[in-house]
């Protein structure tokens, strides 16, 4: 035992592990300081001293950010699998007390219709966990709170991204496209076409919550111009009252519009157009169980 611990130094802390794995996905110390609730400094010394037991380095440093280095890149794995045990020591240590299983912490993105939410409440109350607590939120910050260990899960718009998650598709909701009042003309039962959209002006929300992402890469893909209003409206509800007040169309998942009667689908060479949804967790967790019971309910509800 002293030969090991001569080896390799001082021993590793769960704590560095934390702020390994955590910069390692954000790429930034700041970013990841604040999600796990601590100072710079203390998460730059956390790192610098497990890099010193490694004896090398496990991070490039520049302004710009911090990215994993070859050593970081081969030991990520093993530190991940390294946090999940602690989680599961954890629960045993829970479980054993006869303290009751947490709730499982979900958080939603404002695009998700209202009765998928719905399944999943009626889901947690008939089986584990039995209790459920919702955040809902952009989803940049429904990310951070995920690799923060903060939220179990996520439901959220199907957008491709470089981080590590376990995931499943959950859903699938047509677009629609409400006019503003001077093409009003349009008949609502008809569906319009996207390369219709080119000669007309959108307005559009923030990035934040991935609609607008969404579009705009629906645009790039279809090579179809997109003209955006110059201003941005800061919710659903807003983009549907601007465009009824003539600044300019709005395009949302249907389920978003207050009277989706008086809009259209939107097709793409004679195609329906639709966003996906994906419900993301991470690799290892210790809620895995509750959470394939809980996604089994809400993608195959009861009749």
């Amino acid at each position: 035992m002293t030969a090991i611990r001569a080896m390799y130094g001082d021993a590793i802390k769960i704590t560095q592990v934390h702020y390994v794995c955590c910069a390692a996905e954000l790429g930034s110390f700041s970013r990841a300081a604040e999600v796990l609730g601590v100072s710079q400094p203390a998460l730059s010394h956390g790192i610098a001293t497990l890099e010193r037991t490694m004896g090398a380095p496990l991070f490039h440093r520049s302004t710009t950010g911090v990215a994993p280095t070859a050593l970081a890149e081969r030991m990520l794995p093993h530190l991940q699998q390294m946090l999940a045990s602690v989680d599961a020591v954890l629960v045993v240590a829970s479980a054993a007390s006869g303290r009751t299983q947490q709730p499982l912490r979900m958080g939603v993105s404002p695009l998700i219709h209202p009765g998928l939410i719905a399944r999943a409440f009626q889901a947690a109350r008939q089986s584990p966990p039995g209790a459920l607590t919702l955040k809902e939120d952009d989803l940049a910050n429904l990310r951070t709170d995920l690799r923060g260990r903060q939220l179990d899960l996520i439901l959220v718009p199907a957008i491709p991204t470089k981080e590590s998650y376990e995931r499943l598709h959950i859903d699938t909701e047509p677009i629609h496209y409400l006019p503003e009042p001077s093409v009003a003309q349009w008949a609502p039962d008809q569906p319009i076409e996207l390369r219709e959209l080119s000669r007309h002006q959108q307005v559009m929300v923030g990035e934040a919550c991935g609609l607008t992402p969404f579009i705009r890469s629906l645009f790039e893909t279809s090579k179809t111009e997109l003209t955006r209003y110059p201003g941005q409206a800061d919710s659903y509800r807003s983009l549907e009252e601007w465009a009824r007040l003539g600044l300019g169309g709005a395009l949302m998942p249907k389920s978003r519009f207050q009277d989706p009667q008086q809009t259209r689908a939107l097709h793409h060479r004679g195609l329906p157009v639709t966003i996906d949804y994906e419900a993301l967790w991470l690799v290892g967790s210790t809620q895995t169980v509750a959470i394939a019971t809980l996604l089994g309910a809400i993608t195959n509800p009861a009749p």
